[in-house]
């Protein structure tokens, strides 16, 4: 974060990515586009998933399965 990406590589990626384009540019998308955008779906399902996990953990250390021994 420190060091400045060059700007050719920036220049590069952003002529050849359309995704590229959506996610850089301020006005790229709309609030409504950025919700279904591939790499926020992805992101926001990976930590809905942890947190399932999570209360998984919670609710079978709360109260064990007893099909389970």
């Amino acid at each position: 974060m420190q060091n400045p990406v060059d700007p050719a590589i920036v220049e590069e990626l952003h002529r050849k990515f359309v995704d590229f384009r959506r996610a850089y540019d301020e006005n790229g998308m709309t609030a409504k586009e950025f919700e279904r955008f591939g790499a926020t779906a992805r992101t926001l399902r990976t930590f809905i998933g942890s947190y399932m996990e999570l209360v998984a953990c919670v609710r079978d250390f709360m109260l064990p399965d007893p099909d389970k021994k």
